[in-house]
């Protein structure tokens, strides 16, 4: 019995062991997926401040004169990510904010100071600081700006909050103790974020945990205590891609071992009841060789313990076909069963169980008598009451001799236990994107559960789409082929990723990114996928205002400079193809600037929306019109008659300049300005758009020295040292 006790505990150990480690393994795909969220969350930030972080650097390099840029003040009120966005000159002063600021010098900041010598070309991450301007710690984005010869003119700066990607720890409603982070090459916390503190701008130690796995594996887990705070914890970590920064994210090992500590004081508490009631079998056993007057007392002893067991326990007696016959059991095993005492007693496996059931009981019986050892396995079995899930522990019992006779079957049922883990485990895998909508569907693809943020994102209530496909919320953008490799990406790597169109509720369309990844249970058999959706609607149409803010004047809404010139340039390219000819004006308020500063920029800037209106509605709807800034705008007029071409182009010219001297009333005060322009003909005076470009300008201040308010057209008296 000592012998059995001590196989009985080697069971125990070894159940045990297998489930701290099956634990431990759930907890560190938790992590992956948790770290891989965080790690989009934090790309996607940065992705998104240096997207308006390049619009500004090719704003000003094409308007270095300029200190308004209103279009990325306007952008950014609402901006939660950008902390403050910043010009700074080549001396490193700080030129333009779109917040208010005092003059200071930023020469001495490591994210200028790393453009000055050479342009690398590549946006540049700078480790936590304290804003002189805007008072708040953040992240420093910057790139280099250039002087149209390629020197250096000074550099962009988005100075991002390092505080938003904590909030992504919040977002998510980690459990206590969870921990999530961004760690630099240069071993500076940019971030680190637990429910008791958020640290910014720390230096790792050598002895750090993270430096010493980074250094054997860039990507991987480990389990340390913190450096910091002293938690022992299971963490996941990996390279963020085309980022010098490495993602972490932490539990706590106490806290997912808790579920565990419970089962093992369960498993405990049966094992000195199995081992106590081996014992005294053992001791009823020795007692009934030496004292057998005594053996109906320790019989009915040893009954009583055996019948008082909270777990089901049988003895099966082995006949010589190797057939198993139940000889004994305890209320628990009949109550487990369903059965009474005379429908088991003596009675054969199949005429208890299901033929599927005592096949599977067969084995295990077999394999145990084969081995001599004790046995393990977690069955769910159909009983007249149900199906019920036990760990079964089969010990074999030898009859004096190396002949095994009986096997003796302990059980202890796992069902609650099992379904009370697959809920918590389906609601952890759904809580941990708390901030994202969830939507779980079943093997067969029908839609199993969805969070609160899914309804609040697709207008849907849970019961109007739980055991429906989630081809409801197919927004008929995507083809059948579409699906088709999201499917084969499931099938094979287990996870896809990618940006969806889904349909509302209401019927209008959004976009949003799409995380899908399998689920599968300990036999790596398929159970559920999990959707992740994350509404980018909003990121689209902002690239799309910006896409507009490169191309178009913020102000008058015209065509930019490098609008117009892509538009000569075609222009240029279908008259030599057709044989036509074009002209190029040139033109230049007169008067503005002293209506600028009498009645200030914002009548200024309303004049000169006005003076935009008037110069198209005096051209045709295929002539363009643009603003090269200030009070200067340019005309082409394309399709001319190499014959006529000069005449309507004067005409037109006199048609603006009528148009313009008309008197502007704004909030009860009348304003007249004037305009000169200069005029290049191709191909006469080019063939390129520089050449025309400069032509004009000369032609157009040629009309202002002969008085303003007039048009001119280009000759080689112009500029005779040109020509």
């Amino acid at each position: 019995m000592i012998i059995l006790t001590a196989l009985l505990w080697g069971a125990v150990t070894t159940i045990l062991h297998h489930e701290k480690d099956r634990e431990i393994e759930r907890a560190f795909q938790r992590l992956d997926y948790l770290r891989r969220t965080f790690q989009e969350h934090s790309l996607n930030t940065l992705t998104t401040a240096d997207q308006i972080l390049r619009l500004l650097k090719a704003e000003f390099e094409e308007r270095p004169s300029t200190r308004e840029f209103s279009e990325f003040r306007q952008a950014l009120e609402r901006s939660a990510i950008i902390v403050q966005l910043g010009v700074i000159g080549a001396n490193g002063n700080l030129q333009w904010s779109n917040q208010p600021f005092k003059p200071i010098n930023l020469a001495d900041r490591e994210h200028f100071q790393v453009h000055v010598e050479r342009d690398s070309g590549q946006v540049f991450i700078s480790k936590p600081v304290l804003g002189r301007a805007s008072g708040k710690w953040s992240i420093q984005l910057s790139r280099r700006l250039n002087h149209r010869d390629g020197s250096f003119a000074g550099v962009v700066v988005a100075s991002v909050d390092a505080h938003y990607l904590g909030r992504f720890y919040q977002e998510v409603g980690l459990q206590p103790g969870a921990v999530l982070g961004l760690v630099g090459h240069d071993k500076v916390v940019r971030v680190r974020v637990t429910d008791q503190e958020v640290i910014v701008g720390r230096s790792l130690g050598e002895d750090s945990p993270l430096l010493k796995a980074l250094g054997a594996n860039p990507e991987g887990h480990f389990l340390a205590p913190s450096s910091m705070d002293g938690i022992r914890r299971l963490y996941s970590y990996g390279q963020m891609p085309g980022q010098p920064l490495v993602v972490f994210a932490g539990f706590d090992e106490a806290r997912v071992l808790a579920a565990y500590g419970e089962r093992a004081y369960s498993y405990y508490q049966v094992a000195s009841i199995c081992s106590a009631i081996l014992l005294l079998t053992g001791m009823f056993l020795w007692w009934l060789l030496l004292r057998l007057r005594q053996a109906r007392q320790e019989v009915e002893a040893a009954h009583a313990v055996f019948s008082a067991a909270p777990d089901p326990m049988v003895m099966l007696q082995r006949d010589s076909g190797g057939h198993f016959h139940y000889r004994y059991f305890n209320p628990a095993a009949l109550t487990l069963a369903g059965r009474r005492a005379e429908e088991m007693q003596h009675h054969p496996l199949d005429q208890v169980l299901t033929p599927e059931d005592a096949l599977r009981r067969q084995l295990m019986l077999e394999q145990t008598v084969r081995s001599g050892q004790v046995q393990e396995a977690e069955q769910t079995t159909t009983y007249p009451s149900g199906e019920r899930t036990v760990r079964w522990t089969a010990v074999p019992v030898h009859d004096g001799s190396d002949h095994i006779s009986h096997v003796a079957l302990i059980g202890h049922d796992l069902t609650q236990l099992r379904e009370e883990q697959r809920q918590l485990w389906l609601s952890d895998a759904i809580v941990a994107q708390t901030h994202e909508a969830v939507m779980v569907t079943d093997a067969s693809e029908r839609i199993f559960r969805v969070n609160p943020a899914f309804c609040l994102m697709t207008g849907y209530a849970p019961e109007e789409v739980e055991d429906h496909s989630p081809g409801l919320l197919a927004s008929g953008v995507h083809d059948a082929e579409f699906y088709h490799h999201m499917h084969q990406a499931l099938q094979s790597r287990g996870f896809w990723q990618g940006e969806v169109w889904q349909r509302h509720k209401d019927g209008h369309l959004f976009a949003c990114l799409l995380d899908i990844s399998t689920l599968r249970d300990g036999e790596g058999r398929l159970t559920h996928y999990v959707h992740v959706f994350s509404d980018i609607t909003e990121q689209k149409h902002l690239a799309e205002q910006m896409e507009h803010l490169a191309h178009f004047d913020g102000l008058t809404q015209l065509p930019n400079r490098n609008l117009f010139q892509d538009r000569v340039c075609q222009a240029l390219a279908r008259a030599e193809r057709n044989g036509t000819g074009l002209a190029l004006m040139f033109m230049d308020l007169d008067g503005f600037k002293a209506v600028n500063d009498s009645a200030g920029h914002n009548t200024g800037d309303r004049l000169l929306v006005e003076v935009a209106r008037r110069i198209t509605s005096v051209l045709r709807k295929v002539d363009s019109v643009s603003r090269q800034g200030g009070d200067e705008f340019t005309v082409l007029l394309e399709n001319l008659n190499n014959g006529q071409g000069i005449a309507e182009t004067e005409e037109a010219a006199r048609r603006i300049i009528a148009a313009i001297n008309e008197p502007v009333l704004l909030d009860g005060r009348s304003f007249r300005v004037g305009a000169s322009i200069g005029i290049a003909f191709y191909p006469a005076d080019g063939d390129n758009v520089e050449l025309l470009m400069a032509r004009a300008d000369a032609a157009m201040y040629q009309a202002k020295a002969r008085g303003k308010n007039r048009h001119l057209c280009w000759t080689p008296e112009l500029a005779p040292g040109e020509a």
